[in-house]
């Protein structure tokens, strides 16, 4: 049951990561120009650009700490603790868990997928 379990677990590690690194790759990318053209009395916002690069940056972290897990839990999947950090591995699972559930209720409402539709103003 343990080695199923690993996994298991290395397939959620491994979905948290596509969506952790895709989602706001996307956006990043696809919003770039517009955060850019933002501009306060005439002045563009290079904090408010920062910031967002700021937090691209902590998705792909988070992207490599969820590669590291799933590889993690298939290298140790015998062992009696797979070595994930619990609130790695419930993060991981509640996380994609909404972010997925989201997608399915965003599609059946607007036959569109979720965030990949957006496109800026």
């Amino acid at each position: 049951m343990s080695s199923t379990k690993g996994f298991l677990w290395s397939v959620i590690s491994f979905i948290s990561a596509a969506i952790y690194g895709s989602i706001p790759t996307y956006l990043i990318v696809t919003y770039w120009q517009f955060i850019n053209a933002i501009t306060w009395e005439g002045q563009p916002i290079y904090t408010l650009t920062l910031f967002i690069l700021f937090c691209w940056f902590v998705t792909l972290i988070l992207t490599a700490i969820y590669l590291v897990a799933g590889i993690r839990a298939i290298v140790q999947r015998k062992n009696e603790d797979l070595g994930i950090p619990r609130g790695v591995k419930w993060f991981g699972a509640i996380s994609s868990g909404i972010i997925i559930v989201f997608m399915i209720v965003w599609y059946l409402l607007f036959n569109e997928i979720a965030f990949f539709s957006m496109v800026p103003p």
